[in-house]
Protein backbone atom coordinates (compact mmCIF):
# COMPACT_ATOMS: atom_id res chain seq x y z
CA UNK A 1 0.00 0.00 0.00
CA UNK A 2 2.73 2.31 0.64
CA UNK A 3 4.60 1.96 -2.40
CA UNK A 4 1.66 2.55 -4.32
CA UNK A 5 0.54 5.72 -2.63
CA UNK A 6 4.03 7.54 -3.17
CA UNK A 7 4.26 6.12 -6.86
CA UNK A 8 0.66 7.76 -7.52
CA UNK A 9 1.50 10.90 -5.88
CA UNK A 10 4.77 10.81 -8.21
CA UNK A 11 2.48 10.53 -11.15
CA UNK A 12 0.66 13.25 -10.31
CA UNK A 13 3.23 15.50 -9.24
CA UNK A 14 5.03 15.43 -12.95
CA UNK A 15 1.51 14.84 -15.18
CA UNK A 16 1.57 18.07 -17.27
CA UNK A 17 -0.29 21.15 -16.48
CA UNK A 18 -2.27 23.34 -18.05
CA UNK A 19 -4.44 20.91 -19.92
CA UNK A 20 -8.21 21.39 -20.86
CA UNK A 21 -10.88 21.09 -18.17
CA UNK A 22 -13.65 18.82 -18.48
CA UNK A 23 -17.18 18.64 -16.22
CA UNK A 24 -17.87 15.17 -14.81
CA UNK A 25 -21.56 15.54 -14.15
CA UNK A 26 -23.66 13.65 -12.46
CA UNK A 27 -26.74 11.90 -13.19
CA UNK A 28 -29.74 13.10 -11.86
CA UNK A 29 -33.93 12.31 -11.78
CA UNK A 30 -36.72 14.63 -11.89
CA UNK A 31 -38.46 13.24 -8.38
CA UNK A 32 -40.94 14.85 -6.32
CA UNK A 33 -38.94 17.22 -4.55
CA UNK A 34 -37.42 18.84 -7.63
CA UNK A 35 -33.81 18.26 -9.24
CA UNK A 36 -30.76 18.39 -8.20
CA UNK A 37 -27.90 18.67 -10.43
CA UNK A 38 -24.05 18.97 -9.68
CA UNK A 39 -20.71 17.72 -11.13
CA UNK A 40 -17.18 18.48 -11.25
CA UNK A 41 -14.48 20.51 -13.08
CA UNK A 42 -10.78 19.13 -13.23
CA UNK A 43 -8.47 19.05 -16.19
CA UNK A 44 -9.61 16.66 -18.11
CA UNK A 45 -7.90 13.17 -17.35
CA UNK A 46 -9.23 10.57 -19.59
CA UNK A 47 -9.43 7.03 -18.02
CA UNK A 48 -7.48 3.95 -19.84
CA UNK A 49 -8.50 2.81 -23.19
CA UNK A 50 -10.11 -0.51 -23.40
CA UNK A 51 -6.92 -2.23 -24.01
CA UNK A 52 -4.56 -0.66 -21.78
CA UNK A 53 -2.28 -3.20 -19.81
CA UNK A 54 -2.07 -2.99 -15.83
CA UNK A 55 0.18 -0.45 -15.67
CA UNK A 56 -0.87 2.28 -17.98
CA UNK A 57 -4.31 2.05 -16.45
CA UNK A 58 -2.77 2.39 -13.03
CA UNK A 59 -1.25 5.55 -14.30
CA UNK A 60 -4.87 6.86 -15.76
CA UNK A 61 -6.28 5.62 -12.66
CA UNK A 62 -4.05 7.88 -10.66
CA UNK A 63 -4.19 11.16 -12.49
CA UNK A 64 -8.34 10.97 -12.12
CA UNK A 65 -7.97 10.00 -8.81
CA UNK A 66 -5.38 12.80 -7.52
CA UNK A 67 -6.61 15.65 -9.68
CA UNK A 68 -7.40 18.84 -8.37
CA UNK A 69 -10.77 20.71 -8.98
CA UNK A 70 -9.94 23.86 -10.53
CA UNK A 71 -11.92 27.22 -11.07
CA UNK A 72 -14.67 27.25 -13.74
CA UNK A 73 -17.67 28.88 -14.41
CA UNK A 74 -20.51 26.16 -15.53
CA UNK A 75 -22.88 26.26 -18.31
CA UNK A 76 -25.37 23.60 -18.37
CA UNK A 77 -28.31 23.14 -20.51
CA UNK A 78 -31.25 20.37 -20.98
CA UNK A 79 -33.32 20.78 -23.77
CA UNK A 80 -33.81 24.06 -23.65
CA UNK A 81 -33.47 25.15 -20.30
CA UNK A 82 -29.79 26.73 -19.34
CA UNK A 83 -28.19 27.06 -15.84
CA UNK A 84 -24.59 28.90 -15.03
CA UNK A 85 -23.15 28.81 -11.72
CA UNK A 86 -19.51 28.74 -9.93
CA UNK A 87 -17.67 25.94 -8.47
CA UNK A 88 -16.35 25.81 -5.31
CA UNK A 89 -13.13 25.70 -3.91
CA UNK A 90 -12.98 21.90 -5.05
CA UNK A 91 -13.99 22.27 -8.54
CA UNK A 92 -17.68 21.15 -6.93
CA UNK A 93 -20.65 22.70 -8.23
CA UNK A 94 -24.09 22.48 -7.71
CA UNK A 95 -27.63 23.50 -9.05
CA UNK A 96 -30.57 22.57 -6.82
CA UNK A 97 -34.32 23.65 -7.54
CA UNK A 98 -37.78 22.23 -5.65
CA UNK A 99 -39.43 23.01 -8.56
CA UNK A 100 -40.22 20.82 -11.84
CA UNK A 101 -39.69 21.18 -15.09
CA UNK A 102 -41.52 20.94 -17.76
CA UNK A 103 -39.96 17.73 -19.29
CA UNK A 104 -41.27 14.83 -21.05
CA UNK A 105 -40.87 11.52 -19.39
CA UNK A 106 -37.70 9.81 -20.75
CA UNK A 107 -33.76 10.22 -20.35
CA UNK A 108 -32.31 13.64 -21.07
CA UNK A 109 -28.80 14.21 -22.09
CA UNK A 110 -26.97 17.56 -20.36
CA UNK A 111 -24.69 19.85 -22.28
CA UNK A 112 -21.87 20.71 -20.62
CA UNK A 113 -19.08 23.97 -20.68
CA UNK A 114 -16.17 23.05 -20.10
CA UNK A 115 -17.56 20.11 -21.75
CA UNK A 116 -18.82 16.84 -19.82
CA UNK A 117 -16.21 14.17 -19.83
CA UNK A 118 -18.67 11.82 -20.36
CA UNK A 119 -22.80 11.62 -20.97
CA UNK A 120 -24.90 12.56 -18.02
CA UNK A 121 -28.62 12.36 -18.16
CA UNK A 122 -31.24 13.41 -16.61
CA UNK A 123 -34.36 10.83 -15.62
CA UNK A 124 -38.18 11.69 -16.27
CA UNK A 125 -39.85 8.59 -14.65
CA UNK A 126 -43.02 7.79 -16.49
CA UNK A 127 -45.64 7.84 -14.16
CA UNK A 128 -46.98 4.82 -14.85
CA UNK A 129 -43.95 3.11 -13.79
CA UNK A 130 -44.28 1.57 -10.25
CA UNK A 131 -41.36 -0.61 -10.07
CA UNK A 132 -37.72 0.53 -9.51
CA UNK A 133 -34.16 -0.87 -8.98
CA UNK A 134 -31.59 0.53 -6.70
CA UNK A 135 -28.50 -1.41 -7.03
CA UNK A 136 -24.23 -1.32 -5.11
CA UNK A 137 -22.11 -1.52 -7.48
CA UNK A 138 -19.10 -3.24 -6.02
CA UNK A 139 -19.52 -6.93 -5.44
CA UNK A 140 -23.09 -6.50 -6.35
CA UNK A 141 -22.65 -5.90 -10.49
CA UNK A 142 -18.95 -6.31 -11.11
CA UNK A 143 -16.49 -8.81 -9.09
CA UNK A 144 -14.68 -6.35 -7.05
CA UNK A 145 -13.38 -8.16 -3.80
CA UNK A 146 -13.70 -5.40 -1.46
CA UNK A 147 -12.65 -7.67 1.16
CA UNK A 148 -9.73 -8.31 -0.24
CA UNK A 149 -7.28 -5.09 -0.10
CA UNK A 150 -4.94 -6.10 -2.83
CA UNK A 151 -7.21 -7.71 -4.91
CA UNK A 152 -9.60 -4.49 -4.82
CA UNK A 153 -7.49 -2.31 -5.45
CA UNK A 154 -6.30 -4.62 -8.60
CA UNK A 155 -9.49 -4.51 -9.75
CA UNK A 156 -10.43 -0.86 -9.70
CA UNK A 157 -7.37 0.63 -10.53
CA UNK A 158 -5.50 -2.08 -12.86
CA UNK A 159 -8.29 -3.06 -15.11
CA UNK A 160 -9.93 -0.77 -17.66
CA UNK A 161 -13.94 -0.46 -17.79
CA UNK A 162 -14.31 -2.91 -20.23
CA UNK A 163 -11.74 -5.48 -18.87
CA UNK A 164 -13.24 -5.86 -15.74
CA UNK A 165 -15.76 -8.58 -14.37
CA UNK A 166 -19.35 -8.50 -14.29
CA UNK A 167 -21.52 -11.59 -12.38
CA UNK A 168 -23.25 -13.09 -14.91
CA UNK A 169 -26.51 -12.43 -15.35
CA UNK A 170 -27.08 -9.90 -13.29
CA UNK A 171 -27.56 -7.33 -16.51
CA UNK A 172 -30.21 -9.74 -17.80
CA UNK A 173 -32.04 -9.80 -14.54
CA UNK A 174 -32.57 -6.19 -14.11
CA UNK A 175 -33.21 -5.48 -18.08
CA UNK A 176 -36.43 -8.51 -16.91
CA UNK A 177 -37.08 -6.10 -14.29
CA UNK A 178 -37.92 -3.17 -16.19
CA UNK A 179 -39.49 -5.14 -18.76
CA UNK A 180 -42.20 -5.80 -15.69
CA UNK A 181 -43.46 -1.60 -16.07
CA UNK A 182 -45.75 -0.67 -18.89
CA UNK A 183 -42.41 1.85 -19.80
CA UNK A 184 -39.28 0.08 -19.28
CA UNK A 185 -37.23 2.69 -21.03
CA UNK A 186 -38.02 4.65 -18.40
CA UNK A 187 -37.95 2.32 -15.32
CA UNK A 188 -36.24 4.23 -12.14
CA UNK A 189 -32.83 2.23 -11.97
CA UNK A 190 -30.27 4.28 -9.40
CA UNK A 191 -26.85 2.43 -9.29
CA UNK A 192 -25.37 3.38 -5.76
CA UNK A 193 -21.55 3.03 -6.07
CA UNK A 194 -19.23 4.30 -2.56
CA UNK A 195 -16.80 4.48 -5.15
CA UNK A 196 -15.13 8.41 -5.48
CA UNK A 197 -16.90 10.73 -8.65
CA UNK A 198 -13.38 10.78 -10.04
CA UNK A 199 -14.35 7.41 -11.31
CA UNK A 200 -17.58 8.29 -12.99
CA UNK A 201 -16.94 7.79 -16.47
CA UNK A 202 -15.31 4.38 -15.67
CA UNK A 203 -18.36 3.26 -14.14
CA UNK A 204 -20.47 4.06 -16.75
CA UNK A 205 -18.48 2.64 -19.77
CA UNK A 206 -18.06 -0.32 -17.65
CA UNK A 207 -22.06 -0.55 -17.32
CA UNK A 208 -22.48 0.47 -20.73
CA UNK A 209 -20.29 -2.32 -21.84
CA UNK A 210 -22.42 -5.10 -19.51
CA UNK A 211 -25.55 -3.56 -21.09
CA UNK A 212 -26.74 -3.32 -17.78
CA UNK A 213 -30.22 -1.10 -18.21
CA UNK A 214 -29.74 2.77 -18.86
CA UNK A 215 -29.69 4.08 -14.53
CA UNK A 216 -29.00 7.06 -12.39
CA UNK A 217 -25.46 6.47 -11.36
CA UNK A 218 -24.72 7.57 -7.55
CA UNK A 219 -21.13 7.93 -6.94
CA UNK A 220 -19.31 9.54 -3.40
CA UNK A 221 -17.59 12.87 -2.98
CA UNK A 222 -14.38 12.65 -2.39
CA UNK A 223 -14.77 13.33 1.72
CA UNK A 224 -18.05 12.62 2.11
CA UNK A 225 -17.72 10.44 5.45
CA UNK A 226 -15.74 7.64 6.17
CA UNK A 227 -14.11 5.42 3.77
CA UNK A 228 -14.64 2.36 5.83
CA UNK A 229 -18.51 3.18 6.81
CA UNK A 230 -20.45 3.65 4.41
CA UNK A 231 -23.55 2.95 6.06
CA UNK A 232 -24.83 6.44 6.91
CA UNK A 233 -24.04 7.88 2.95
CA UNK A 234 -25.93 4.51 1.96
CA UNK A 235 -28.52 5.18 4.24
CA UNK A 236 -29.22 8.95 3.40
CA UNK A 237 -28.79 8.22 -0.25
CA UNK A 238 -31.35 5.79 -0.01
CA UNK A 239 -33.94 7.48 1.72
CA UNK A 240 -33.42 10.41 -1.27
CA UNK A 241 -34.34 8.11 -3.61
CA UNK A 242 -37.55 6.95 -2.08
CA UNK A 243 -38.36 10.46 -1.44
CA UNK A 244 -37.93 11.49 -4.93
CA UNK A 245 -40.39 8.33 -6.46
CA UNK A 246 -42.88 8.19 -3.84
CA UNK A 247 -45.16 6.09 -6.11
CA UNK A 248 -42.21 3.62 -6.85
CA UNK A 249 -41.30 0.22 -5.05
CA UNK A 250 -37.87 -0.52 -5.07
CA UNK A 251 -35.80 -3.61 -5.26
CA UNK A 252 -32.72 -3.38 -3.08
CA UNK A 253 -29.63 -5.54 -4.70
CA UNK A 254 -26.33 -5.49 -3.02
CA UNK A 255 -23.92 -7.88 -1.28
CA UNK A 256 -22.94 -9.32 1.95
CA UNK A 257 -19.31 -7.74 2.32
CA UNK A 258 -19.95 -4.72 3.81
CA UNK A 259 -22.90 -3.42 5.35
CA UNK A 260 -25.93 -3.76 2.76
CA UNK A 261 -27.93 -6.34 4.27
CA UNK A 262 -28.31 -4.71 7.52
CA UNK A 263 -29.24 -1.53 5.59
CA UNK A 264 -31.24 -2.43 3.22
CA UNK A 265 -33.36 -4.28 6.55
CA UNK A 266 -33.42 -0.60 8.54
CA UNK A 267 -35.08 0.47 5.01
CA UNK A 268 -37.53 -1.71 5.11
CA UNK A 269 -38.56 -1.66 8.71
CA UNK A 270 -38.85 2.03 8.03
CA UNK A 271 -40.54 2.05 5.17
CA UNK A 272 -42.21 -1.33 4.20
CA UNK A 273 -44.92 -0.42 1.49
CA UNK A 274 -41.45 0.92 -0.57
CA UNK A 275 -39.25 -2.56 -0.72
CA UNK A 276 -40.64 -4.72 -2.84
CA UNK A 277 -37.32 -7.25 -2.25
CA UNK A 278 -34.36 -7.37 -0.91
CA UNK A 279 -31.34 -10.20 -3.02
CA UNK A 280 -28.05 -10.17 -1.35
CA UNK A 281 -25.19 -11.83 -3.22
CA UNK A 282 -22.52 -13.94 -0.58
CA UNK A 283 -19.12 -12.61 -1.21
CA UNK A 284 -18.33 -12.61 2.15
CA UNK A 285 -15.45 -15.32 2.88
CA UNK A 286 -16.86 -15.80 6.54
CA UNK A 287 -19.11 -18.65 6.73
CA UNK A 288 -20.45 -17.21 10.01
CA UNK A 289 -21.87 -13.90 8.45
CA UNK A 290 -25.10 -13.83 9.35
CA UNK A 291 -28.15 -13.64 6.84
CA UNK A 292 -30.99 -11.82 8.05
CA UNK A 293 -34.65 -12.82 7.14
CA UNK A 294 -36.59 -12.25 3.78
CA UNK A 295 -33.52 -11.38 1.81
CA UNK A 296 -33.01 -13.34 -1.35
CA UNK A 297 -30.07 -14.80 -2.83
CA UNK A 298 -28.89 -12.92 -5.90
CA UNK A 299 -26.69 -15.34 -7.32
CA UNK A 300 -29.51 -17.53 -7.12
CA UNK A 301 -31.87 -14.90 -8.94
CA UNK A 302 -29.51 -13.82 -11.39
CA UNK A 303 -29.25 -17.89 -12.02
CA UNK A 304 -32.75 -18.50 -12.39
CA UNK A 305 -35.00 -15.43 -12.89
CA UNK A 306 -38.25 -16.81 -11.84
CA UNK A 307 -37.46 -16.50 -8.02
CA UNK A 308 -38.19 -13.23 -8.39
CA UNK A 309 -41.04 -11.92 -5.80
Amino acid sequence: MRWLAGTLLMWNVFAWADDPLHNTVDDAVLGANGYQLSGRVTEARAAAHAGSNGFKTLYRSARQLLTDGEEAVVELSISDYQWRTHVDSQGYWLLAQDTPLPLAPGWHAMSSIPPASSTARLLVPHPDNRIGIISDVDDTLVVSQVNAKSSLLRNSLMRPAEGRQAFAGTAELYTRIAASNPQPATMAVFYLSASPRQFTDNLRRFLAAQAFPQGVLLTKRWGEGSLTDQRSYKTARLEAVLAALPKVRFYLFGDDGEQDPEIYDQLRQRYPDRIAGIWIRRVNPNPARPRLPDQGDLGALAADPSLLR
